[in-house]
């Protein structure tokens, strides 16, 4: 069991985290508004069909499971948001004298990709006008001196694929380099990039097309072409905002499923010519 004294600091400890901005998910959901008014981070919550809790950002959606309501909160910061065990860090706190510890997750948003020198990270998506990605701890942050708490750390920390996995970034079909788009048109395959394809989407491409659908996804991550015609296809494209030379790109930047989604068109081609 947990010391009564350890409960009573904790309860003070949350009352000062929260007058920092660091919000808790409460099982209520009962959240605390987010930040001013016009912040990418403003956000919605819910609940779905599950149980699970819902956060929607402006351009983020965020599932996390339902065990996780009490025992989580996240700390928005001006290009990211932390989310954070609460027990472990507050007990890190306590004993250390400055907020630490606890980290499960952070959400962050850039227009370079510089984050791509980062020791653990995962590209989510574009959004309206920069990239969405996510990052994880490489040190251990759980209380461990606390085997009640370190327990409940290792179980959460053990749900954090699956919540990373479940992402969406709605921005990146609503609209591109601030254009609005109107419809699917301007795409060849417009789901190459939150969807996982299969060979019937590919049906009657020829390898000139597919090549084009790649070149597609890679021109969603800002990429500029080589070739003259490829490059004036793009730039005639309202959601396309070419800045990163094709010596710089680096693939890094994409997401699970343009990755996999990459590596079937490939296959496709092969099969084809």
């Amino acid at each position: 069991m947990r010391k009564e004294w350890g409960t009573m600091k904790r309860r003070c400890l949350k009352a000062s985290l929260a007058a920092a901005a660091s919000l808790c998910l409460a099982a209520s959901l009962g959240f605390a508004a987010g930040a001013q008014e016009g912040n990418r981070w403003d956000y919605t919550t819910g609940k779905d069909s599950e149980g699970n809790i819902t956060i929607s950002f402006s351009e983020v959606d965020v599932t996390l499971p339902a065990s996780w309501a009490g025992n989580c909160a996240m700390s928005i910061n001006a290009d990211s948001v932390d989310f954070f065990h609460i027990d472990s860090r507050e007990l890190w706190t306590q004993e250390l004298g400055f907020a630490n510890g606890g980290n499960l997750f952070s959400i962050c948003y850039t227009q370079e990709l510089d984050y791509l020198d980062l020791p653990s990270f995962e590209t989510l998506g574009n959004g309206a006008d920069g990239i969405y990605y996510a990052t994880t701890p490489t040190d251990v942050q759980g209380y461990y001196d606390d085997d009640a708490v370190m327990a409940e750390f290792s179980d959460m920390s053990g749900d954090v694929s699956w919540v990373l996995d479940n992402i969406q970034i709605s921005g990146a079909s609503a609209s591109e380099g601030g254009a609005a788009i109107s419809s699917s048109s301007d795409y060849i395959l417009p789901q190459s990039s939150t969807e996982y394809l299969d060979e019937s989407d590919l049906s009657g491409m020829s390898a000139d097309q597919v090549q084009m659908a790649i070149n597609e996804i890679y021109a969603r991550h800002h990429r500029k072409f080589v070739l003259k015609e490829v490059q004036a296809y793009f730039d005639s494209k309202s959601w396309y905002d070419g800045y990163v030379e094709a010596e710089d790109f680096d693939t890094r930047v994409m997401n699970q499923y343009e990755s996999a989604n990459i590596n079937l068109m490939v296959e496709y081609m092969n099969k084809i010519s």
